[in-house]
């Protein structure tokens, strides 16, 4: 009955007995939560890696995809905004050998370098010495762009999302020269633009040494001092550095590999600081990528604020067609890239240096980022990782991404072809030794032109950078050197009525990846 109090042993024997029930139901609740617990993660059936989506699971795929596109090694980190949730390597280090990639072989990442570029001037930001809207004249005045309204408005802003009028790939011969880093600086006041300011992306390694060497500046480190003191040394990221000089610090690094698997000379982007040069390992790039994705926090430390984060995330300059799915409204943040994949937004920075492409993408509302590292020339490999990861994160696009990405490894290695003269191709309009001489550019300094064995031969720069020419129309010849990243120019010879050159005239290809050298004068004697 309600109210009704119970006494006596009887009353005793159902409290005990209800307290027993309940202890019991506890005791089989902790053995089911420690038995979850412990199930490994990748054991379980929600684990995206450990679905198996076509027969194989996201480990099986990856090493699936090494051997496809018969890539000698590769490390894959996959990290979450409390850890790691996979870091492996596959494959070996150098062909020939059989020493394996593992979670602390160093890489190159090439282009990826920009990203950790924003996030080291993010730090710089963070403490109040500048502002990502602050024209960057004010912080360091010997960088002079040669467009004068640009010169006094650019920003780093600018700089990080390739928006300030700079030619895409311009200058990156300029790398190859051995010029200091304040050589570098005002050398860029030569470089016409090839856009308007702020008109449209162009992508730019010399923008992003600039940014990140006037934030240095404003700190007074130098720009590699600031990558290692604002980044890597507050991440814990031990084995990594801001040049290709830490790659041989131990024997446990990757080397270049061409097309063919046979090995390449290390690429050396070092005077750009910040645009390609960083050396880094699947284990250190796994803690940057948990910084991130925690909103700048790594281990009760504050890296960067918040705000900050969204700032490099942020849309800062239209760029177009952009991901797997070819987003048409892709842009760039500082130092990255972003797209939407279905309904969710990626972050993306990929890289490629001779023998080597990495690529990293983050999915901020999953909380789950992937970096990729292999070792071959211009492969695709990590772009079918990526979709791999999107799809099982995100959810299935309705595209068969990985045959897509299949053909565009034609499209990747069609960069490497020069550029062939037009069907309707002029011959010379003059002897061959009428092209030779000695030319000069406030830019790139000296070009030589010599008549050697029955074809020209050029070295430009300071210490004879090494080129060819190759007829191409009238008088117009290519430019081309024998470091596939170093791009080819059309060189057009102007004569006086005497027969003499009174200029060389550079310019681009349409519809090629080529680079405009600039103009050149005759040197006094020749």
């Amino acid at each position: 009955m309600p109210g009704r109090k119970e006494t006596g042993s009887h009353g005793a024997f159902r409290v005990l007995a209800t307290r027993m029930v309940s202890l019991l139901r506890r005791f089989f609740s902790l053995l089911l939560i420690a038995a979850i617990a412990a199930v490994p993660l990748k054991a379980r059936a929600d684990d995206p890696l450990a679905r198996v989506v076509n027969g194989l699971t996201f480990d099986q795929f990856v090493a699936q995809t090494l051997r496809d596109y018969a890539v000698p090694g590769a490390v894959v980190a996959i990290a979450a905004p409390n850890g790691p949730l996979l870091v492996k390597g596959y494959g070996i280090r150098k062909a020939g050998e059989s020493a394996a990639v593992d979670a602390d072989t160093r890489f190159q990442i090439a282009s990826m370098s920009k990203c950790l570029a924003g996030t080291a001037i993010g730090t710089v930001i963070d403490r109040g010495a500048i502002t990502w809207d602050q024209p960057v004249r004010s912080l360091n005045p010997d960088l002079v762009l040669a467009e004068p309204y640009a010169a006094r408005w650019v920003t780093l802003r600018d700089f990080l999302a390739m928006r300030s009028g700079i030619p895409a790939y311009g200058a990156d011969i300029l790398t190859r020269f051995g010029l200091s880093a304040a050589q570098l600086v005002n050398r860029v006041r030569y470089l016409p633009p090839e856009e308007s300011f702020r008109s449209r992306w162009l992508y730019s390694n010399y923008g992003i040494f600039l940014a990140l060497q006037s934030a240095a500046h404003t700190v007074g480190l130098s720009a590699p001092e600031l990558l290692d003191q604002g980044l890597l040394t507050p991440l814990g990221m031990t084995r990594s550095g801001p040049s290709s000089a830490t790659l041989d610090e131990d024997s446990n690094r990757s080397f270049s590999h061409n097309v063919d698997g046979s090995l390449m000379p290390t690429e050396s982007v070092d005077s750009f600081v910040g645009a390609g040069a960083i050396v880094s390992t699947g284990a250190d790039i796994a803690k940057w990528m948990q910084m991130l994705l925690a909103r700048g926090s790594y281990e009760g430390k504050q890296i960067l604020k918040p705000t900050t984060v969204d700032q490099i995330f942020a849309a800062s300059m239209v760029m177009g067609n952009s991901g797997p799915l070819h987003d048409p409204n892709g842009a760039a943040g500082l130092g990255c890239e972003s797209y939407h994949f279905l309904q969710y937004r990626v972050i993306e920075k990929n890289g490629a240096l001779n023998g080597i492409r990495t690529l990293v993408t983050l999915i901020p509302e999953k909380n789950v980022g992937i970096a990729i590292f292999s070792n071959k020339q211009l492969t695709v490999f990590p772009e079918a990782i990526r979709a791999e990861f999107l799809e099982r994160y995100i959810g299935p696009s309705g595209v068969d991404l990985q045959a897509q990405i299949h053909k565009e490894q034609k499209g990747w290695l069609s960069l490497l072809a020069r550029p062939q003269p037009p069907a309707d191709a002029k011959p010379p309009g003059h002897a061959r030794s009428a092209y030779t001489g000695t030319y000069v550019s406030h830019l790139y300094g000296t070009l030589r032109i010599t008549n050697a064995a029955g074809t020209l031969a050029a070295a430009i720069g300071p210490h004879g950078y090494p080129g060819h020419l190759m007829h191409y129309s009238g008088d117009a010849y290519l430019l081309w050197f024998d470091d596939p990243d170093v791009q080819a120019g059309l060189l057009t010879f102007k004569f006086d009525g005497a027969g003499s050159v009174r200029e060389v005239s550079g310019s681009l290809i349409p519809g090629t990846l080529t680079v405009s050298y600039g103009a050149f004068s005759p040197a006094t004697t020749r």
